[in-house]
């Protein structure tokens, strides 16, 4: 994890873009708004109608985005929903106000964790676009508020978009690994994805699939219908909730948000190709299913659901699956099999494309601000003396042995 901060002046940008901060037109209007500037983009699947149709669809009537939205004469270049979040406390007093893109500030309904987000941009004039209409959100804002941006793909936004508004921010930076595969080199290596990976990796997936075969065939199936589809996320979330449930976890399928969303999006965008399911088999036994989204030759693998009791020993059904799903992926002629933020053991072991994820938060001038960051450094200072005086200590002396 990285953390980059920097702090900002307002400069003055003038642009030909015609900037609006607005509530929500009709649906369908926005929705051929959207689909028609998609068309013109480099969207990813977060940023794409296909997930942000059926964001606005499952959000409760409580939770208002408003539509940020550049022009430039008459076609539309620059495309956002943002929303005002629950105010933020510290010792039980309201700390500052929030503002969100493409989330809510509330756990509940951000469970779903946008990664690769960000304005949905022209390509022709992405940047551009983007500084004017971060400046013109920044100057909508009304007193002491934290704006925060999750998952924006890569080292984020470029340094100094922040300065485009008549507002001073500081600027905060949160960078993530992240790890995905390159499908390429799949296809490169014969489709044997095995060949990519390291010595040690390679063979314990080969003696979990050694294992597993004494079970009958490993197979892999992708669902072809909505109704096959919504079984396997059924099974993927009952085999995702046992294996949480037993760690002492709640599992994201508790959330009846989570699970009325992505149920939503199997119905809508399983047969367009935007929803991908896939089955592992052994036999007849479930070992795991794999649930992700497609877009640009991208694949990202969102949630799975693993059998951890098939065999005693050797089991690496994640492994086993996900080695699998790329060679699929690969064969289908996508370019990335994306395991998107976090250090989770698996994705360290498969990744052959080392990538970033950063979270980004702007903040208006405040003293308060500036407190909390004393306090946050001061914290983080006296952790660190605590950790060398630890490491600096001599060994407690070993017990007598007995007689």
């Amino acid at each position: 994890m990285t953390v980059r901060t920097s702090s900002s002046s307002p400069s003055d940008s003038r642009t030909a873009y015609a900037l609006s901060l607005t509530p929500l037109p009709e649906r369908s209007r926005l929705q051929a708004q959207w689909q028609a500037l998609e068309s013109r983009s480099d969207a990813s699947f977060f940023t794409s109608w296909a997930w942000i149709g059926v964001w606005l669809d499952t959000l409760p009537p409580d939770v208002q985005p408003r539509l940020l939205q550049a022009r430039q004469g008459e076609q539309t270049v620059g495309l956002a929903l943002v929303v005002d979040g629950p105010p933020r406390q510290r010792f039980g007093l309201r700390f500052c106000a929030t503002a969100h893109l493409h989330a809510t500030g509330r756990p509940e309904y951000d469970i779903l964790t946008v990664e690769h987000n960000d304005f949905l941009l022209d390509r022709a004039q992405a940047d551009a676009v983007r500084a004017a209409m971060l400046g013109h959100w920044l100057t909508a804002l009304r007193g002491v508020t934290e704006v925060s941006v999750s998952g924006l793909a890569g080292a984020g936004w470029p340094a100094g978009v922040e300065t485009a508004g008549r507002r001073k921010v500081t600027r905060e930076d949160w960078v993530r690994q992240s790890y995905a595969v390159d499908l390429q080199a799949v296809r490169d290596a014969g489709g044997d994805f095995l060949k990519c990976i390291s010595a040690n990796t390679r063979s314990q997936i080969r003696r979990s699939m050694k294992e597993y075969g004494q079970l009958g065939a490993i197979t892999l199936e992708a669902a072809s219908t909505v109704a096959q589809g919504l079984d396997w996320l059924d099974r993927l979330a009952a085999l995702h909730q046992a294996h949480w449930v037993s760690q002492g976890q709640p599992g994201a399928f508790s959330n009846p948000f989570f699970t009325r969303f992505h149920r939503t999006l199997v119905e809508r965008h399983l047969l367009d190709g935007g929803v991908q399911l896939l089955r592992v088999a052994v036999g007849e036994h479930d070992l795991a299913f794999l649930y992700s989204f497609v877009r640009g030759g991208r694949v990202y693998f969102y949630q799975s659901g693993l059998e951890y009791g098939l065999i005693e020993k050797h089991a690496r059904p994640g492994l086993v699956a996900h080695v699998l799903a790329a060679q699929y992926n690969a064969s289908q002629g996508h370019r990335v099999y994306d395991f998107m933020a976090g250090e989770s053991r698996y994705k360290v072991n498969l990744a052959t494309l080392d990538e970033q994820m950063t979270w980004t938060t702007l903040r208006t001038p405040a003293w308060r601000f500036d407190l909390e960051a004393a306090l946050r450094r001061r914290k983080q200072r006296q952790l660190a003396a605590a950790a060398a005086a630890t490491a600096q200590a001599p060994a407690a002396p070993s017990p007598p042995a007995a007689d």
